[in-house]
């Protein structure tokens, strides 16, 4: 399992993705988390990892709520677009996005449902919030969950 796990991680980002299309190299890291349910209010404690892989051309990362969900994210960056493809697995379920930036946030356009985000609203060195957004029926954006993470 060693060769395995020295073959994914990278030490950093690779020269050949560039720094305008960096959007995720500050998360590199550990991150503990409080995962809000905007239904009830309700707030889940959890953790969040990041690295670099493959070379310092994708991050994936590992998010453990638990007791509700441990999932994977793998962000691969896309020359061609000049975009991330990026999925996001946990058990049955895998949901595929693609980020860009807009103004000072990182975008996750759900590939399947356009009316699904996942932002990135504030990325500092030592604390981010992201939100999961949905359009309802009449194309008002609602925020179902917000996370806030501080670096461990």
């Amino acid at each position: 399992m060693k060769h395995f796990f020295e073959a994914l991680a990278s030490e950093g980002k690779h020269n050949d993705l560039p720094e305008e299309f960096d959007y995720f190299g500050k998360l590199i890291g550990s991150w503990k988390i409080d995962y809000i349910d905007n239904r009830d209010l309700s707030v889940m404690k959890g953790e969040w990892h990041f690295s670099w892989i493959l070379e310092g051309m994708a991050v994936q990362d590992v998010i453990v709520l638990p007791g509700f969900e441990y999932g994977t994210t793998l962000r691969v960056y896309n020359p061609g677009t000049h975009a991330w493809d990026i999925a996001y697995c946990y058990t049955g379920k895998i949901m595929r996005f693609e980020a860009r930036k807009q103004g000072d946030q990182i975008v996750l356009t759900n590939v399947e449902d356009e009316r699904r985000k996942w932002v990135f609203a504030e990325i500092q060195d030592n604390y981010f919030h992201w939100q999961d957004v949905m359009a309802d029926e009449d194309g008002r954006w609602q925020v179902n969950f917000d996370l806030y993470a501080q670096r461990v």
